[in-house]
């Protein structure tokens, strides 16, 4: 049997179905055994970037399997690395394989830049970004090495994996009953051990706790928690927040749900995190994103529980009162089974006032509804988010688009959204509809991206066409980038160099280019618009653009959303402190330099 083909039965082994790829010279051999299978496919991206992209969003659709993506050497390799970062900071087990040139027309230890043609040494290129890298020169070891890495890729904290094969080693013939295998050892001990040694500790502080709040963040999703962190949260009634990554751990119409966190969050989810007495972050590394710059002033009047997958993350910006080392879903069900039978504080006044908030602070201001001439983003994507489905799938770009869908688009039921919340490339999130739309067969796939991002790898919507998939596109078109314009206002006195048309900002006509493509699109400006948009590119079987034209300067309401004042609130909870002061530090602390 030859290599190549072990390489493609391990991974139907592993329930993949797809595997997302740009051919080449150096994966020929490799590539063409895709040839007459029928248990295992392959799909063809415009670019290798995109192709890493796609298995990343493969795998978070399929935990149960691992996506994978196969490029060239030499620039086929290095074209991976956006995406291989987007999985490594996510936590997103991934696995690459590159080809390589011959082993006898490498360069070995000779002192040289390149021997064989487009060789370059993608491991070590990689090995920051990769939970593990190898390049495998002894055909008896394939089967080894598939194990070990996509073993790596699933356990402790999960990532990206990478797998170099030269050319000869793919086309070499081995008996596979001789081949050397993987034996895993079990490292999931550890994380109960830690939680029950540390069990006691969470309890007290829940007992004396008046105002709780869970914050979830991308490891509940990767743990498979999210059911767990439901049952926690009910049978303690304590509010949900969430952090980027982890936006869809939670269903947004649930009542314990207080809102998205962070420095562009949901107003309510701050004030509930600034006025909170406890903190449990679970499967969150805190960043500053989330907690502002200056670290002091977040939950700065809460103890806190930190529950981490990775030891190296805790206690390094926010002190924990109880730091545990523990996968979220271990914490979360050792949670539940010492609080089955324990009377906790009644939590429903502090949830009632989270509520109110929600109510009095609503992700779509009202001044935005008065627009009648041009486009609000907020009153677009509600809009948008009351058309969408228990099953449908939503991807998120990077920039004002992501954080207007994460401030306004409900997650609900078995709806999933996501991006890259920790690379957050700007282009992600048409790649990843691609990855999601072989990943997921029961709903719509929306994919949510900027004017700016849209360029970035405009080339898939080619492969939107050739292989009809269902995804929605909805370019959110302010013609600039405005989170930089944003930043240019704030710090560099609205000097708008290389982010608005006046500046060499390109600005094309992304209608015309989709049609070119094959696709159906169309274009809106005018609010009245919305309804039909919204039902004939939701209803197309097979791929739909819509070119939203916004108000330039949306980002005025994104301010907005953020930046209502709050001095005239209520004290909360008669003769205790409401930290309004905390609130408004907060405020201005979470976006500064």
């Amino acid at each position: 049997m030859l290599v190549s083909e072990i390489i493609l039965d391990y991974l139907v082994s592993k329930d993949v179905k797809k595997v997302f790829l740009l051919t080449g010279g150096a994966v020929s051999f490799l590539v063409d055994k895709f040839h007459g299978r029928e248990d295992i496919g392959h799909v063809c991206t415009a670019h290798e970037q995109s192709a890493a992209m796609a298995a990343d969003a493969y795998s978070r659709m399929r935990p149960e399997s691992i996506g994978v993506a196969i490029a060239t050497s030499g620039p086929g390799g290095t074209n991976l690395l956006t995406g291989i970062g987007c999985s490594w900071f996510d936590s997103i087990p991934v696995l690459m394989i590159t080809g390589q040139v011959n082993t006898y027309e490498a360069k070995g230890k000779l002192h040289v830049r390149q021997i064989g043609f487009q060789e370059l040494d993608i491991v070590d290129v990689v090995r920051p970004i990769t939970k593990f890298a190898a390049q495998v020169n002894d055909p008896q070891d394939i089967l080894y090495f598939l194990q070990k890495a996509v073993h790596i890729a699933k356990s402790g904290r999960p990532g990206p994996v990478l797998l170099d094969i030269p050319m000869d080693i793919q086309r070499r013939e081995v008996d596979l009953s001789t081949l050397r295998q993987f034996i895993p050892e079990d490292d999931t001990s550890t994380y109960h051990i830690n939680c029950r040694d540390r069990m006691d500790a969470c309890l007290e502080l829940l007992c004396s706790s008046k105002r709780p709040i869970l914050l979830a963040g991308g490891g509940v999703r990767n743990a498979g928690a999210t059911g767990a962190l439901k049952a926690v949260s009910e049978r303690l009634g304590i509010p949900v927040g969430t952090s980027t990554n982890g936006i869809d751990s939670f269903p947004h119409d649930h009542p314990n749900f207080a809102g998205f966190i962070g420095v562009y969050g949901n107003r309510a989810a701050n004030f509930a995190l600034a006025s909170c007495d406890l903190l449990i972050a679970v499967g969150s590394r805190l960043d500053s994103r989330q907690t502002g710059v200056k670290c002091e002033l977040f939950a700065r009047k809460a103890r806190k529980i930190v529950v981490d997958i990775d030891a190296e993350e805790l206690n390094v910006r926010i002190k924990a009162d109880v730091a545990l080392h523990s996968d979220a879903r271990v914490f979360l069900d050792h949670l539940g089974q010492a609080t089955e039978k324990l009377e906790f504080p009644d939590h429903s006044e502090w949830l009632e006032k989270i509520r109110q908030w929600k109510f009095q602070y609503p992700a779509c201001p009202p001044e935005a509804r008065n627009l009648t001439d041009r486009i609000n983003p907020y009153v677009f994507l509600e809009a948008l988010s009351k058309e969408l489905g228990p099953d449908d799938v939503v991807t998120l770009d990077s920039g004002q688009n992501m954080l207007w869908g994460m401030q306004t688009i409900s997650s609900r039921a078995r709806m999933r959204m996501f991006t890259a919340g920790g690379m957050s490339p700007m282009g992600y999130s048409l790649p990843a509809a691609i990855g999601a739309a072989f990943a997921h067969k029961q709903g719509r796939i929306v994919c949510l991206i900027g004017d700016g991002g849209l360029q970035i790898n405009i080339q898939e919507l080619e492969t939107l066409c050739r292989y009809n998939l269902p995804v929605s596109v909805f370019v959110m078109n302010n013609k600039s980038l405005g989170l930089i314009r944003q930043f240019q206002d704030d710090y560099l006195n609205a000097r708008y160099v290389a982010s608005v048309p006046q500046e060499d900002y390109p600005r094309p006509d992304f209608a015309r280019i989709a049609a070119g493509y094959g696709i159906k699109s169309m274009k809106i400006t005018v609010p009245d618009e919305i309804p039909r948009a919204l039902k004939e590119v939701l209803n197309t079987q097979g791929p739909a653009l819509c070119d939203v034209n916004l108000y330039p300067r949306s980002d005025v309401y994104c301010k907005a959303v953020m930046g209502h004042p709050i001095e005239d609130q209520q004290p909360y909870l008669e003769r205790e402190e409401l930290f309004s002061n905390i609130l408004i530090d907060f405020d201005k602390a979470v976006y500064q330099l």
